[in-house]
């Protein structure tokens, strides 16, 4: 289980850096991607291959990702807000994202916890974004290629998290042509969320345009695991009502 968590998180931050990152919007955006990771063995254990599908919304001031049928996430920049809905159990919680997008140290500033007791949890998740903080390096090679009906760019990424090394080989175009400049800062709010986030971001603007299609292999504890990721579809349209909104009769969690 700790395994298959792991490899989500990483293929999460993936997602979020090469689809997020160079997008900024004009009106609503809709981004259909998908994410396969091969069958594995480790440790005595066995993994099925898994095909997860990522739905994502994005407007001048808000964003929504669904992975699958299971979870969201919405961001309202106007609020600071950050929503993570669970939709199996029908609840969410939400967490601040403060100025400097630190979405731990806001969480616990607001908690009810004493000041003993802050101090001690701030100690915790500083160590705790120690170890989750990724290094990664984007390297352009100067090859292109046509895939669908764009002409992509070769880029190397190597990202290095929590004792895992992938190796991704990625193709992105800019014939999807949409305002990037306008969608930076959202960016820095959604991955500067995570401490540690920001170097990875800064390195990820290393890959111009919108990525159409990767494949990584990931070592870990002696063992390679292949996965890949493919932009389905990529559009300007209207967003559903209630899109950016917490459904309604859901709990929310303290």
């Amino acid at each position: 289980m700790r395994i298959k968590k792991c490899l989500r998180a990483l293929g999460l931050v993936f997602i979020l850096a090469c689809v997020i990152v160079p997008l900024s919007i004009q009106a609503d955006v809709y981004i259909k991607q998908k994410n396969h990771t091969d069958g594995f063995s480790m440790m005595g254990q066995s993994q099925p291959a898994q095909d997860d599908l990522f739905v994502t919304w994005m407007a001048k001031d808000k964003a929504r990702m669904d992975h699958g049928e299971d979870s969201t996430i919405i961001i309202w920049m106007d609020k600071k807000v950050m929503y993570m809905i669970d939709h199996a159990e029908m609840r969410y919680t939400e967490m601040p994202i403060d100025s400097k997008g630190d979405i731990f140290s806001s969480a616990i500033s607001a908690s009810d916890l004493s000041d003993e007791e802050q101090a001690q949890a701030k100690k915790m998740m500083e160590g705790f974004a120690k170890m989750m903080k990724p290094k990664v390096s984007v390297k352009e090679t100067g090859e292109t290629q046509k895939i669908k009906n764009w002409d992509c760019k070769k880029y190397i990424m190597t990202m290095s998290m929590m004792g895992t090394t992938t190796k991704y080989e990625t193709w992105a175009t800019e014939d999807i042509k949409i305002d990037y400049e306008l969608y930076r800062n959202l960016t820095f709010s959604v991955m500067g969320q995570t401490p540690g986030i920001e170097d990875m971001v800064k390195e990820m603007e290393k890959i111009k345009g919108i990525v159409v299609l990767s494949t990584g292999t990931m070592s870990m504890m002696g063992t390679d695991v292949k996965s890949s990721q493919e932009l389905l579809e990529v559009s300007d349209k209207a967003a559903p009502g209630g899109t950016y909104e917490v459904p309604e009769g859901y709990k929310k969690e303290n």
